[in-house]
């Protein structure tokens, strides 16, 4: 009887598993989604209606963190999600089937979305005299991706800075104010809140050309015609043209939901952001290459898998 019972369980999980990877009729597109500057558009397109407009449900579910987003990916709660290439690419090894639908934002000259902020007391120091300063990150995450080609774009060795790993952005920028460290790699619209705190902004990683964030939508939205993802980023890209035409009307819908420091709101500037488009196989092989020296990812994943089965 107890065999019949812990069997009858395990059907009832698979059961309940199988049904949260499933389309859920009648029920809206749940897109994870974080408060940072990278999500824009998605908060456009649900605030305009656009995304009704080309006959979908989203829900924008607002997560505080990238682990709580993660968590709720892992229990079949997200239909699609806003995170950085290196995160897709660890939930696609796990097997969860959320290819990338495209690239929210790529580094680009003058929108420095990343960048390493001096503390007060180290403000004007150059990089030269800068061997062996304190630096906050995070490891095994984009932000360690980001500090590593900083420098080596600017020919550093990768022990040129002594790097402390303080995974929480609002501890790593309270301890940089406080001088408890010399430096901490921050991303916009931190960065520019350590300059107006008294501190100064290193090196950025404006000039990378790099594909920072991406979209992911469950695979299910690449079958049967791909119509849902083709409306989605129809909404999307509908978003852009409207920023584009008008960035000084989403200035408060931007303070809010990319929680923007209330002394940075009025003169912020409302970034660009590219037209929707899939990140490019070197580009994937890039960031696979990276994670493999790090032990974060077992072996290259095809970029097929990667990547949607419909181009946006």
């Amino acid at each position: 009887m107890a065999r019949i019972i812990a069997g009858l369980g395990v059907c009832l999980l698979c059961l309940a598993l199988a049904g949260a990877e499933t389309a859920r009729a009648g029920e809206p597109l749940r897109f994870g989604v974080l408060g940072v500057l990278d999500t824009l558009p998605l908060q456009v397109a649900a605030h305009d209606g656009l995304f009704a407009a080309h006959g979908l449900d989203v829900e924008l579910v607002p997560f505080a963190s990238a682990m709580e987003r993660d968590v709720a990916i892992q229990a079949g709660r997200l239909d699609g999600y806003f995170g950085d290439l290196i995160a897709a690419l660890m939930l696609l090894e796990q097997g969860r089937p959320f290819p990338v639908s495209l690239v929210s934002y790529r580094t680009l000259p003058g929108q420095p979305m990343f960048g390493l902020a001096l503390a007060p007391g180290r403000s004007g120091a150059a990089l030269a005299d800068l061997r062996g300063a304190s630096v906050g990150y995070s490891r095994s995450t984009i932000m360690e991706f980001l500090l590593d080609k900083i420098s080596d774009a600017n020919g550093l060795p990768e022990d040129y800075f002594n790097r402390l790993e303080i995974k929480k952005i609002p501890i790593r920028l309270q301890m940089l104010l406080s001088g408890q460290i010399d430096a901490a790699l921050l991303p916009e619209p931190l960065l520019s809140l350590a300059r107006l705190k008294g501190g100064d902004t290193l090196l950025t990683a404006e000039n990378l050309d790099i594909p920072l964030t991406v979209l992911c939508l469950h695979e299910r939205y690449y079958e049967n015609g791909a119509g849902e993802f083709r409306a989605f980023v129809a909404a999307y890209r509908d978003a852009l043209q409207r920023l584009r035409e008008n960035p000084e009307r989403y200035r408060s819908l931007m303070a809010e939901t990319c929680r923007i420091p209330a002394p940075l709101v009025p003169n912020f500037p409302v970034y660009a952001y590219p037209d929707p488009a899939l990140p490019s196989p070197a580009e994937v092989d890039e960031v696979q290459d990276w994670m493999i020296t790090k032990n974060m990812l077992g072996a290259r994943l095809a970029y097929t898998k990667v990547v949607a089965s419909s181009a946006p």
